[in-house]
């Protein structure tokens, strides 16, 4: 995985202030392109009694998203999302701990 330096940056804030209870780097597949794998840079930490993670994804960058289905009332639209194997993208998720189930945040929930 690449070395980001606005991710450094961050953990280093939350480290600072909060701790980390958790940290780590995994690979995962795509759940919509299972030939495809994501990198996950992960930290988590706890937050006025509150437990947080916030992941860096690196993966395939997206070109396009086609909508697939039946023009009639009614019929089942979905949207097929196409990759380019070859150029990468990052995007980070915020998640909060409801009752053992991460629940996605806003990243500017943040405040750092």
């Amino acid at each position: 995985m690449h070395d980001d330096t606005s991710w450094d940056r961050i953990v280093d804030a939350i480290e600072g202030n909060f701790g980390l209870d958790n940290h780590g780097r995994l690979n995962r597949p795509i759940a919509d392109h299972l030939d495809l794998t994501e990198q996950v840079a992960f930290i988590e930490f706890t937050r006025d009694g509150d437990k947080y993670r916030l992941e860096r994804i690196t993966g395939p960058a997206i070109i396009d998203k086609k909508a697939i289905g039946g023009r009639r009332v009614g019929a089942e639209l979905r949207y097929e999302t196409i990759y380019d194997a070859h150029e990468t993208a990052r995007h980070t998720n915020y998640y909060k701990d409801d009752g053992g189930e991460w629940v996605k945040l806003d990243p500017s929930a943040l405040g750092l």
